[in-house]
């Protein structure tokens, strides 16, 4: 139905519309389903293409949530910039809004569907219908002699989405009257009140945040209370695209984070990132640690070279990091450090070893072995997330070479 209505708007609105249906394949018969979506797109002069998906029976989240994935994944590869269309409607909002409510969501999940979100950097998501109740949808198919498909497995109430759709909220709304309106406002406050907290998690943020870098600093994060300091992690989390942990998990990590011993070198899993403390700062990585290098590699002058699972840049700059023309015809090797291996920082200091020098710029211990050194005629001039030696440092205006190990960008 959304494809009839946006077919008759398309002028009036200035876009160019395609449509796309999704074959699952799990119900018997279904992949005649295309030929009634064909049969209204070839009237309205729409292109169709028909996507066939496989769909994980085996999904920890269960079938419907691997249908929806699946789904989700087909109907957004190659959007190339423009805007997925969905015909949400307010029953569906309703819907979604009970079930994550039922599973003890906290405002983001009772904040349902939104309208308009961005899903990823080239794709964007609309519900124009999300308001309109499915009722008026009806009508309107039914005055515009629209044929649709009745998917036999929407009536199966042994599907939860089904049970709440066809049991529970009828009889909500026969017995409160406008429930489903109620439910879908319910969602509508609960989004600006997750809006406010992401405005709260993002000033806290710019206030943790350390200059020159990712990381947040620890002490002022302590004096946050409880729930501020738990809104903030959820924020990151959200930002770096990690399924959120559960109220208790989020507590331990909260308990963890708290502890007297985190300073010394805490790191706590969280799916695919892990949340790190060393001294007096915190942040997030990938949970994989990366892998020691095990033999010496010698560097001419390459732009990259790959390094313990991450990538070291040679990045051309002026005025800072290692000198270039110290460069051009010396013997240059990479290797992780070595022990009993000394450097300069500042030109007439000490010098000072690897285990003080990394202590000091905060590079933790679980890194250590991974960190990539770089050795010019056999003396050590740079090592990662520490610095360049003082005598192979670039003077101002002169060219230099910046290296940067991905793993601490």
């Amino acid at each position: 139905m959304l494809t009839h209505v946006l077919g008759g708007l398309r002028s009036e609105l200035g876009i160019e519309l395609s449509a796309v249906h999704v074959s699952h394949g799990l119900v018997a018969g279904s992949e005649a389903w295309g030929d009634v979506c064909a049969e209204l797109c070839a009237a309205l002069d729409v292109p169709l293409t028909v996507c066939p998906v496989e769909v994980d029976r085996a999904h920890p989240g269960g079938l419907e949530a691997a249908a929806r994935e699946a789904r989700r994944t087909a109907l957004l590869q190659g959007l190339d910039g423009g805007v997925l269309a969905l015909a949400h409607h307010r029953g569906d909002q309703a819907e979604t809004i009970l079930f994550r409510a039922l599973r003890g969501s906290g405002v983001k999940g009772l904040a349902g569907m939104r309208a308009f979100v961005n899903a990823g950097e080239a794709a964007r998501i609309w519900r124009p219908l999300l308001d309109i109740p499915r009722q008026l949808l009806h009508g309107y198919a039914l005055r515009h002699g629209l044929r649709w498909v009745d998917d036999p497995s929407n009536a199966d109430t042994a599907f939860t989405r089904n049970f709440l759709r066809n049991t529970i909220l009828p009889q909500l709304d026969a017995r409160f009257t406008g429930a489903s309106a109620n439910l879908a406002r319910l969602g509508r406050l609960a989004g600006e009140a997750e809006g406010l907290l992401e405005e709260l998690a993002d000033a806290d943020l710019a206030l943790l945040r350390v200059p020159g870098g990712g990381r947040l600093a620890y002490l002022p994060a302590l004096a946050l209370s409880s729930a501020r300091l738990r809104n903030v992690m959820r924020r990151l989390l959200a930002q770096a695209g990690v399924a959120m942990p559960d109220e208790n998990r989020l507590l331990e990590v909260e308990r963890q984070f708290r502890e007297s011993a985190a300073a010394s070198g805490s790191r706590i899993p969280l799916g695919k990132v892990a949340l790190c403390v060393y001294r007096q700062y915190w942040w997030l990585e990938a949970a994989t640690l990366p892998v020691a290098a095990v033999e010496p590699r010698s560097w001419r002058g390459e732009a990259s070279v790959p390094w313990c699972g991450g990538v070291l840049d040679f990045r051309p700059v002026v005025g800072q990091g290692l000198a270039a023309d110290l460069l051009r015809s010396a013997a240059c090797v990479l290797q992780p450090r070595q022990a009993g291996a000394r450097m300069r920082l500042h030109a007439g200091g000490p010098s000072r070893s690897l285990k003080n020098l990394w202590q000091e710029a905060g590079v933790p211990p679980w890194l250590r072995d991974a960190v990539p050194t770089l050795w010019i005629d056999g003396r050590l001039a740079w090592i990662a997330g520490v610095g360049v030696a003082a005598e192979f440092q670039c003077p101002s205006g002169q060219a230099g070479i910046l290296p940067c190990w991905s793993v601490f960008a």
